[in-house]
């Protein structure tokens, strides 16, 4: 579903909603969208989404610009190298107009969202280029997640790539590849220690705990793949 498109659609045609609903159903749609609003995880701001989605799609005509929206292809996994700070910030973004109808100031632009998205990352264990050097190891390997700060400096391998004796693991290689961290190395990162609702808990984690099979198919469901 379109919900990201639906939800701009939503703040566009805020008054037109309120009058085709009764007070206390426009009330409730408020109060999800004030949840939203509020909300800084994107799983759970998805859950929201989709509680308004819900709700309107039994009260609004078929025709109305939101339903049309919603019904639209929502693209999960774009290829270039930008997608998931992209998504990320578009889809926080989407708070601002809809806190303006809520009589409220908009929150951090899309780009503070992006930048905040990524310092939590780079924040997290890592090792640096003399580190994998010292352990044998390529830092120019495009399966392993390199991240570079946007002003530059020393780049930094998150430390759950590899085992206890230095050695990358294999699991994490493979799923790299699948989710292209050479071309989006913050997109995988974001996957890899981020709260995966299909496992439960942030994939890193899980490596050991959960079976090789399981992570895989997580990581081909994230891009779309079979």
């Amino acid at each position: 579903m379109g919900l990201r498109h639906a939800l701009t659609a939503l703040a566009e045609q805020w008054d037109d909603v309120r009058e085709r609903l009764s007070p206390g159903e426009f009330d409730e749609v408020q109060a999800l969208v004030d949840a939203f609003t509020r909300e800084g995880d994107r799983v759970a701001s998805e859950e929201l989404a989709e509680d308004i989605a819900d709700l309107l799609r039994a009260r609004l005509p078929r025709d109305h610009p939101f339903l049309v929206a919603l019904r639209a292809r929502e693209e999960r996994f774009a290829p270039d190298a930008a997608r998931r700070a992209v998504e990320l910030s578009a889809w926080f973004g989407l708070t601002g107009p809809l806190q303006v109808r809520l009589g409220r100031p908009p929150g951090p632009t899309s780009t503070e969202v992006e930048q905040e998205a990524e310092s939590w990352l780079l924040d997290a264990p890592a090792l640096d280029a003399d580190q994998l050097r010292a352990r044998g190891l390529d830092p120019g390997d495009p399966d392993l997640i390199r991240l570079d700060r946007a002003g530059g400096g020393d780049g930094r391998w998150p430390a759950f790539q590899f085992a206890a004796d230095g050695s990358p693991l294999r699991i994490v290689l493979e799923i790299n590849r699948i989710l292209a961290a050479s071309d989006d190395p913050f997109g995988a990162a974001d996957w890899w220690l981020g709260g995966n609702g299909r496992l439960g808990d942030a994939p890193a984690r899980l490596i050991g705990s959960l079976p090789d099979d399981e992570l895989i198919a997580a990581a081909r469901a994230e891009t779309g793949g079979a």
